[in-house]
């Protein structure tokens, strides 16, 4: 080969790949200027303490949620332990830094219930083997709900169909019920089926959040074709008795590992050069 060929080789080698490099830029500069005033947000309360009854894994369910989201490039507003002027003011502070370009995870680990019809978060310290009236002691999700409509997508999880009871009493279940979202643009999902209760996980984790976190973590595939493997995970890990359980449709799809996110990465991988060649420079 004449050194006038390998020259030649060569140039077309770095321009080929400086073309490819200023490709990958240019999708990302695209991207990034659609997304110039869209954000990612989540706000992850973990309830645990309900005077004698403990649930042991909200807090560390809630915490690996919330380094996952992070990772994922999510800022996240965390809450452990609420009582209802609490929760009201967090939800309330979270959906007021809320624009119709953001998408917006609520995720939520603790005790759930149900009252005629209503579903509720229940409270840090709320005593669910009294009677009382939940409309004044708990969140109403039907509220929650409506606070997140003005998202471009929001996508609301509840670990919380839990039964109740203190140890060695007869246990008392009082699970969500079936829940509409309020636009087609929210998705709530339960860690349970309507009716149904949270299995006793053996680990230090709920077996529902674990496998979400595994999958979102991993996934670059949208939340429509992530949660049937949710469900078959779960499914399988508890002998199919429990069912995680979700109820409306997104106007598209929502992406925890984003089209941007893969760029940057690819990106990156070129920044490092191509067959351990070194970095190619335009």
């Amino acid at each position: 080969m004449t050194n006038k060929l390998r020259i030649s080789n060569l140039h077309n080698m770095y321009n080929n790949g400086g073309r490819m490099k200023r490709l990958i830029i240019i999708c990302m500069l695209v991207a990034a200027i659609g997304s110039v005033f869209a954000e990612r947000k989540a706000l992850v309360i973990a309830n645990s303490m309900y005077g004698k009854v403990l649930v042991n894994s909200a807090i560390a369910d809630a915490d690996s949620m919330e380094a996952a989201l992070r990772t994922l490039e999510f800022s996240v507003l965390r809450h452990n332990n609420l009582r209802l002027s609490s929760i009201t003011a967090a939800v309330d502070s979270f959906a007021q830094g809320i624009s119709s370009s953001d998408e917006v995870v609520v995720y939520y680990s603790g005790h759930g219930t149900n009252a005629s019809g209503v579903n509720y978060i229940v409270p840090s310290g709320v005593d669910l083997g009294n009677t009382q009236v939940y409309s004044k002691t708990a969140y109403s999700l039907s509220t929650l709900a409506q606070k997140l409509k003005l998202a471009k997508r929001s996508l609301i999880i509840l670990e919380a169909s839990r039964s109740w009871g203190l140890s060695g009493s007869k246990a008392v279940s009082k699970p969500f019920v079936a829940m509409i979202p309020v636009s087609a643009k929210q998705v709530i999902v339960s860690a349970a089926q309507p009716s149904s209760v949270v299995q006793l996980s053996l680990g230090t984790h709920s077996t529902f959040t674990q496998s979400l976190i595994e999958r979102i973590s991993t996934s670059e595939e949208g939340f429509n074709s992530i949660f049937p493997l949710v469900v078959s995970d779960v499914m399988a890990r508890t002998g199919k008795l429990q069912q995680p359980w979700a109820t409306g449709a997104f106007d598209g799809d929502f992406y925890f590992i984003t089209t941007e996110m893969k760029l940057r990465w690819r990106n990156n991988y070129f920044e490092q050069g191509v067959d351990g060649g070194g970095s190619l420079s335009w």
